[in-house]
């Protein structure tokens, strides 16, 4: 009985931590856009009790109907928010999965900082999610690590001659750029760097300045 009653509080505090972990990042999300409101969260997360509950364990502040963060839940929040978009860059870019988001659900919650960093440096520290939102920032991107070879980097980075498939785009001008088919999947070849970027799709040729050629993300093939 004493084993079946503990195995039932494990279940349940896992249960718990998972739900924390989703609502700290739908909070995170929605702050990037403004204020963030108790209704949307509650809504979002079909508990307005639980979401209340978090202010007594520590994670956020509500006031007159809005949600602020901790200095606790402002940390887990971002390092939630960071596992997820990066298990959906390893999940769609390198796995080539299709449901990747549903599977960065799941990865996010099992996955340790050291792995989040392994991750982050193998896809060679990506900006942005396919999504195109931001990936916070962790420890190996500020100090430029680089204890495995980055499996995706910019496109100044591969040398001339080589030929790679476009990952990912956070260049301006993707408009343009989509006219001229340089679009995730495509297969370049760098011909230049200077004085410009000059790259090879298919039969055709373009240039490109660095500010642009440094948004844009390829593996080599």
């Amino acid at each position: 009985m004493a084993e079946k009653e503990k195995t039932s509080k494990k279940v349940l505090e896992e249960e718990r931590r998972f739900f924390v972990d989703e609502a700290l990042q739908t909070i995170w999300e929605l702050r990037e856009h403004g204020e963030v409101t108790l209704a949307e969260v509650a809504e979002d997360m079909h508990d307005e009790a639980g979401v209340m509950a978090m202010e007594g364990e520590g994670f956020i502040h509500v006031k007159d109907g809005k949600i602020s963060f901790t200095e606790r839940g402002e940390k887990r929040a971002r390092d939630i928010t960071r596992r997820h978009r990066l298990a959906e860059r390893l999940f769609r870019d390198v796995l080539d999965v299709r449901d990747f988001e549903s599977n960065a659900c799941r990865l996010e919650h099992a996955i340790s900082a050291e792995v989040e960093e392994a991750i982050c440096t193998f896809l060679g520290h990506p900006p942005t999610c396919p999504h195109g939102k931001p990936i916070p920032r962790g420890n190996c991107c500020k100090l430029y690590t680089r204890k495995v070879r980055p499996l995706v980097s910019s496109i100044r980075d591969i040398e001339v001659g080589a030929r790679a498939k476009v990952m990912f785009i956070t260049a301006p001008a993707m408009d343009r750029l989509s006219s001229m088919g340089l679009v995730p999947g495509a297969v370049v070849k760098l011909h230049q760097k200077r004085p410009s970027f000059v790259l090879g799709i298919d039969e055709t040729t373009i240039a490109i300045d660095e500010d642009i050629a440094s948004g844009i993300y390829v593996k080599q093939v």
